[in-house]
């Protein structure tokens, strides 16, 4: 059986407030997988009975737990663990295995608040997989960046606001683990970000900066 197509980020968020009411013991246990938000961790496919009591008044069942059940709320922005462990877990996992990325649960909250409303009806399958893949991944990875050095590498910009977290190696040429490795970023402002993205600048293997020839002006730590 098809989980319904109706169930949203609001009808699943309500779900968890309602499963918070109960009490212990008055929930299915899951076996492999946990949803994980504010803290807590519910049994997927229990959040996806009570989502679809939300949305479309009835019980679901005679549907699997598994992909099935750990893909739709995947695509629908909430993160899925496996059991007893803090790594997340990616599409169809148990076809291939794919670890999405480690929470971090002090700023788990951050990035379900960034992924919330991500339901746009308009994405298909796939387009809205690599935006939630996209919008986790930068939000850990430039937290990361923070914690290692809070400011842009060029010319000193602090302010959070205006930092971009850089791939050294590109987002798309990068796997799961390079995407979030702090080895393989930096902090930028926006004009540093653009010449470095577009190849005008770059670093050597001892993280020296070298300058493209087509920038002929360095003033006050901003190329023009």
């Amino acid at each position: 059986m098809a989980i319904p197509g109706n169930i949203d980020s609001s009808h699943i968020l309500a779900a968890l407030a309602e499963m918070e009411r109960l009490k212990d013991g008055d929930l299915a246990s899951s076996t492999g997988y946990d949803l994980f938000h504010a803290g807590r961790r519910y049994p997927p496919k229990e959040v996806l009975r009570y989502a679809n009591m939300e949305a479309n008044g009835e019980w679901l069942d005679g549907f699997s737990g598994g992909d099935q059940s750990n893909n739709f709320l995947i695509i629908r922005g909430f993160i899925i663990v496996l059991k007893g462990t803090n790594l997340a877990i990616g599409l169809n996992y148990s076809k291939n295995g794919s670890i999405a990325y480690e929470i971090d649960e002090a700023e788990a909250e951050e990035v379900v608040d960034i992924l919330r409303d991500i339901d746009e009806p308009m994405l298909n399958k796939t387009e809205r997989d690599v935006l939630v893949r996209s919008r986790i991944g930068q939000s850990t990875f430039k937290n990361k960046l923070i914690r290692r050095s809070p400011k842009c590498e060029l010319c000193g910009i602090s302010d959070p606001r205006l930092l971009i977290a850089s791939h050294i190696k590109p987002w798309r040429e990068s796997n799961n683990v390079e995407r979030l490795d702090v080895d393989n970023g930096f902090l930028l402002c926006p004009n540093h970000d653009m010449v470095f993205d577009k190849g005008y600048i770059s670093f050597d293997h001892e993280g020296l900066f070298i300058r493209g020839n087509i920038l002929v002006r360095f003033e006050s730590g901003c190329f023009y």
